[in-house]
């Protein structure tokens, strides 16, 4: 009877402590990213300042766009007047100033030869949003210069006395994403290290930058999806 009796109450201890177990924790599906290539439908610029206005629109990009880590946009945004576009005889390189009352900024676009640009749609856990994928081409941020970069011996050379901060995409390590965000790496093999990225939830501000790229660099091959 005992032995009976010690086997029902140890059958019972563990139905009670069954039932006092907390739930499992529930499952988090993970979802792939879903990249789609899309075609960009380019619209003409017949803007005479083609330079000046694709510097502010970029400018306005890195500002406004989702998941980077930038502090030059803000600063050219509001401490800075957009200046001139500086002439370069190498029309694969783009360089506009920016001036305050003390300092000096810049942005410089470099497309080299046999540059490409593609565009693709990225979906992923509940997020639409869309990226160019520019290879060969990089684009500099610069504040806080105590005079305007100039052209000598077939590049730009910045003040070696107060150069400035320079905020760069397209480099081989660091990026102007923000830590976690899974740009540029959600692009899988559509982006390389050295690739420049540019991401928006709007496509239209991306098919205005692109346009103004390819008026700006004929040279800029654009590949159609078939």
């Amino acid at each position: 009877m005992s032995r009976s009796l010690l086997r029902l109450g140890f059958l019972t201890l563990l139905l009670l402590g069954g039932c006092a177990a907390p739930p499992p924790p529930p499952v988090k599906v993970v979802t792939e990213p879903q990249i789609e290539p899309l075609t960009l439908n380019l619209v003409p610029v017949y803007d005479r300042q083609t330079g000046v206005v694709l510097a502010q629109a970029l400018v306005r990009h890195y500002l406004q766009g989702p998941h980077y880590r930038m502090s030059t946009p803000l600063l050219l945004t509001q401490q800075y007047r957009a200046g001139t576009e500086l002439h370069t005889p190498d029309a694969r390189r783009l360089m506009v100033t920016y001036h305050s009352d003390q300092d000096w900024g810049s942005l410089a676009v470099t497309a080299g030869q046999g540059s490409i640009m593609n565009a693709f749609r990225v979906q992923r856990d509940g997020e639409q949003g869309y990226a160019l994928v520019l290879k060969r081409v990089r684009i500099c941020l610069n504040t806080g210069a105590d005079r305007a970069p100039s052209w000598q011996g077939g590049r730009w050379e910045f003040s070696s006395l107060k150069p400035g901060r320079f905020e760069c995409s397209g480099q081989t390590k660091g990026s102007l994403f923000q830590l976690g965000s899974g740009l540029p790496g959600v692009l899988g093999p559509y982006a390389e290290a050295g690739d420049t990225v540019l991401y928006a939830r709007d496509w239209s501000t991306l098919q205005q930058i692109a346009s103004l790229l390819a008026h700006q660099f004929p040279h800029l091959k654009v590949p159609r999806v078939h």
